[in-house]
Formats: structure tokens, C-alpha cells, sequence
């Protein structure tokens, strides 16, 4: 009973496949990790991929089965997930006015570095959609403007058009942090949830698009009939929908939701999604409320089940305080899980 009120925060929790690949590296085993990687479905693989390449036991594998066989673009792939990573562990968190010039400068070594595995795999291994979507990630940290991360966008939409992880980038893309605007990232994120099939992940899209927006105090809050109105649709063509499946990714979908749809003051909506989840939370979304993710999702679903309503903070930090937990960290990077 109480592991439903525990935290765990580590992508290999829900997902044995994460669990799986780790093993397989512990082991040097290279060519076992990359047939279990390359069975998985294109937007499942993306995201191993990138979980994989995150865990502080990952060790220099990738960068060995890229040196030992250049046509290998799972590699190539895995290498360039983990540069980025690396290259974020570098500059930080904090916001871009924060960082110094020499963190800056060490993070934009590890892009580039990056960039130049992408660029020889993609010449090799053009239709790799987590090639394409590790691209669109370096492109926007190498600041290559809006039009390029479009082309990317493109390309690889041409092999999967409805490949979420793809699509989560491109719209930070398209937020004005990044060069963008609100409309031009509405546009997208409703016409990607739109186009999705019904009971995919993609609607996701709706309400990472409300959070943003949240974040950036500029832009209006959560607590509005249209913005409860967009998360409903939204919900009902992915996780409410009875074609919904917990494929790899689902567990931070749900969390966004679950975020969301608290900070628009629907409990009950909230209370569903935390039901769903049990003990599974991930970084993103809630690192945008709290450094300390697990502690963002604990207080968010007590007050989902009405035990800190219109109560003191006090009193909510000594229920969080209370409450049980089993947290396994990840890495600063975090990502969708």
C-alpha cells in the first residue's frame, strides 16, 4: 500500500527496457544493447536511446561502437545523446544570463562534438528518426535558428510524422525562450495533438504548451475556462482515451498532465492522473515548480486528494515532509521518460 504514495523519479523504474539496456552496458555488451534497442518501435527507441546515454553507468560504450563501426547510427545516436548531456551538466540549469562565458564555451564544445557525429551518421543513415530528433537538439543549443530546426523537423517527419520526442524539441524550438513565438508554437502543438491518432501520446503537446507559457510569467496562467477546456480535449484524445497504452514515454506524459490540469485547479482531473501514475513521477515537468522535483510532485498530489486544501504552505510542507518516500535520482539533464 504504501509504495503507491513512494516517489521514483529514475527512467528505469516503469521501464524495464531502460533496465535491460543498462544491464547490457554494465556487460560491454554492444552488440546484445543495440539489438534490444533496435527492436523497440521508432519513437520508444528515440527515448531508450536517450535514457540510456543519461545513466551515470553508461561509461564511453557509444563512443567505442561509433569509432569501431561507423555505419552503426544506433551509436552514433546514443553518442550523441550523451554529449549533449555531458555538455548540459557543463552549462548548468540556470537561466542563460546566469551561465559565465566559460561554461558556455565548454557546452557548446560538447554540441559541436555532437554535431559532427550526427552529421557523418545522417549522411550514412538518413532515415534514423533518433538521429534526426538528437539533431533537433543541438541545433537549437548551437542557436541555428528557427528555419534549420524546421528543415530538421522535416526530414524526419517525412520517415515518422507523428514522432513525439521529435516534436517536444521543436516545440521548445518554437517558444520565444528560443527564438520562437506563442502563436508559431501553438500552431504547431495543435496541429501535431490534431493529426495524432486517437489514444497516442502527442496531445501531450497541448498541455507542455500551457506550461510553457506558465513559466514564462508573461504569458497568461493556467486558470481559465479555454485553457481547462484545451486540457480536457486534450486528455481525452491521449491518456483518458481507452487506445491510451503505457509504451515506453507515458510516465512523463501523464506527469504533465498531472501538473497541468492541478495548476488550472481541476483536482479531480489532476486526482485521475496521479491514480494513473502511482509512485512514477519524472523531472519534467515539475522542476519548473521546485528544484526538488520529487518534492513538486509529492505536494502537488496531496493537494490533488484535498489533504492540504486551503491550508497553510506550513502545514503543506509538513504533510509533504511526512509522506512516504523512495527517491532514485537521475541525472540534472532529466527529459521525457
Amino acid at each position: 500500500m504504501l509504495d503507491r504514495f513512494a516517489v521514483r523519479l529514475s527512467p528505469s523504474a516503469p521501464y524495464p527496457q531502460v533496465r535491460a539496456l543498462v544491464e547490457a552496458a554494465a556487460a560491454g555488451d554492444w552488440p546484445g544493447l543495440r539489438r534490444l534497442a533496435d527492436a523497440a518501435e521508432p519513437q520508444a527507441r528515440t527515448r531508450l536511446l536517450r535514457m540510456l546515454a543519461e545513466h551515470h553507468r553508461f561509461g564511453d560504450l557509444a563512443a567505442r561502437a561509433v569509432e569501431a563501426d561507423p555505419d552503426d547510427s544506433t551509436a552514433a545516436a546514443t553518442r550523441a545523446f550523451q554529449l549533449i548531456h555531458q555538455g548540459w551538466l557543463v552549462r548548468g540549469d540556470g537561466r542563460a544570463r546566469n551561465v559565465s562565458a566559460r561554461r558556455f564555451a565548454g557546452f557548446h564544445e560538447y554540441l559541436a562534438e555532437a554535431e559532427r557525429v550526427l552529421h557523418a551518421a545522417l549522411t550514412r543513415s538518413a532515415h534514423d528518426t533518433a538521429l534526426w530528433t538528437v539533431s533537433l537538439t543541438t541545433a537549437r543549443g548551437l542557436e541555428m535558428g528557427l528555419e534549420h530546426a524546421r528543415y530538421r523537423y522535416e526530414c524526419l517527419a517525412a520517415f515518422d510524422p507523428h514522432h513525439l520526442p521529435a516534436q517536444s524539441q521543436l516545440l521548445q524550438q518554437l517558444c520565444p525562450k528560443w527564438g520562437g513565438s506563442w502563436p508559431e508554437a501553438e500552431r504547431f502543438a495543435r496541429a501535431a495533438a490534431d493529426a495524432a491518432p486517437a489514444g497516442a501520446h502527442n496531445a501531450v503537446l497541448i498541455a507542455d504548451l500551457h506550461l510553457e507559457k506558465l513559466v514564462d510569467q508573461r504569458a497568461g496562467e493556467l486558470r481559465s475556462a479555454q485553457v481547462r477546456a484545451d486540457l480536457d480535449a486534450a486528455a481525452d484524445r491521449s491518456v483518458r482515451h481507452p487506445a491510451f497504452q503505457r509504451t515506453v514515454g507515458w510516465v512523463a506524459v501523464v506527469n504533465s498532465f498531472a501538473m497541468a490540469f492541478g495548476l488550472a485547479g481541476d483536482r479531480a482531473a489532476a486526482r485521475r492522473m496521479f491514480a494513473l501514475l502511482g509512485p512514477y513521477a519524472s523531472e519534467l515537468p515539475w522542476v519548473y515548480r521546485s528544484a526538488d522535483a520529487a518534492t513538486a510532485f509529492r505536494l502537488a498530489r496531496l493537494r490533488a486528494y484535498g489533504l492540504s486544501g486551503g491550508v497553510t504552505a506550513a502545514t503543506d510542507a509538513l504533510l509533504v515532509a511526512a509522506s512516504p518516500l523512495i527517491r532514485f535520482v537521475t541525472d540534472p539533464m532529466g527529459g521525457r521518460a
